[in-house]
């Protein structure tokens, strides 16, 4: 999912369009396969917000659930067909139209919200115990570090 706190201004032309809740945005260039056609939903409803050039869109027509799509786009066997479209050598780059031809699983809508929130919540659960981990570390480090100073 896109974070809405990184956003940055841009010119707007006539070519842009303005980006709407459950966009997904697709990077067309990366150093390597595995990272190019990377994708990311935007669940906003900021206005005036648009499309920058390193990246392309694609606006779904209510089919999918925002929250499925953005773990479904993620996954193991989609990330797999997007990285055989990868061309190049030194930067890789895929192409719009052969990205729209990826097979992406199609649960019914119900179903694909429960999966979609299931993700989600699993997600939070696991940024939560990691950033809980990061503070036992810390404190840990912190703990090693005085008794060090303090055998000197």
């Amino acid at each position: 999912m896109t974070d809405q706190g990184r956003l940055e201004h841009v010119e707007v032309d006539s070519s842009q369009a303005e980006v709407k809740h459950g966009d997904v945005f697709f990077t067309v260039s990366s150093e390597t396969p595995e990272e190019v056609g990377m994708s990311s939903i935007w669940l906003g409803n900021i206005r005036n917000v648009y499309l920058n050039s390193f990246c392309f869109g694609y606006r779904q027509d209510g089919s999918f659930d925002s929250l499925y799509l953005a773990y479904v786009l993620r996954s193991q066997s989609v990330r797999k067909q997007i990285e055989l479209l990868a061309q190049g050598i030194s930067r890789f780059n895929i192409s719009k139209n052969k990205v729209m031809n990826v097979e992406v699983p199609k649960p019914s809508l119900g179903e694909q919200r429960r999966i979609g929130a299931f993700l989600d919540r699993l997600d939070s659960l696991i940024t939560l115990h990691q950033r809980k981990y990061c503070g036992v570390a810390s404190w840990m480090l912190g703990v090693a570090l005085v008794r060090l100073s303090s055998e000197k």
